[in-house]
């Protein structure tokens, strides 16, 4: 008597890169385009700001300065923007992650994000947590950027990463130097900004290029 074979059906990991959930075209599409309009009104709060305040420096004012005083409150709904867009970012990597290294990338990326909220939040005049919230977000971000790149050799846009991590980690490290040591090398106010505008782009590029479930 013949006996039909028995097949074995292993069962999918929930860390792995495709889920049993089927996606949703439109949802997928949504997401995306929320993730890439929040980044893009980082970027036009960010400029506008620059015209608006052009009695500021732009080499030596830092950005925060800018949050008060004439449509500060613009550059506020920009920090908000760019936190939500790093929490977007975030819950998207919660679904793809493969491993406990991917869980420590998107605690840094969520405590960036509430260290942009943090500078929204409380003006430069309330120093403590506003000089917190931009320690997390200018610190935590390129150690969240650099820790992903090591994990994921495989990404699409992999060389990008790299670069924006080295960036964003030399801007971090001569704001620390400014900020510690004897020699007044760079202005605090443009290397902070050139910072945040690595850190927007990446944002800005990841987004339209966000994988999907």
């Amino acid at each position: 008597m013949n006996h039909p074979p028995i097949v074995l059906v292993s069962k999918p990991h929930l860390g792995t890169m495709t889920t049993m959930i089927d996606s949703n075209p439109v949802a997928e599409c949504i997401y995306r385009y929320l993730a890439v309009v929040t980044a893009l009104g980082f970027c036009f709060s960010f400029v506008l700001l620059h015209f608006v305040r052009d009695d500021l420096s732009l080499w030596h004012t830092t950005l925060s300065i800018y949050a008060v005083g004439p449509a500060g409150w613009v550059l506020n709904l920009g920090f908000y923007s760019i936190a939500t867009t790093q929490f977007l970012i975030a819950y998207r990597f919660f679904h793809l992650r493969r491993s406990t290294g991917d869980l420590v990338t998107i605690g840094l990326l969520v405590l960036a994000a509430i260290g942009a909220v943090l500078v929204a939040w409380f003006p430069y005049t309330v120093k403590l947590p506003h000089n917190t919230g931009a320690v997390m977000q200018l610190g935590l971000f390129p150690l969240f950027l650099s820790l992903r790149v090591v994990l994921h050799r495989d990404d699409v846009l992999w060389t990008f990463s790299a670069v924006m991590a080295l960036l964003c980690s030399l801007g971090f490290l001569l704001m620390l130097w400014n900020g510690l040591g004897i020699y007044d090398l760079f202005s605090l106010g443009i290397v902070e900004k050139a910072e945040i505008i690595c850190i927007a782009l990446w944002l800005l590029c990841y987004s339209w290029n966000l994988p999907g479930r």
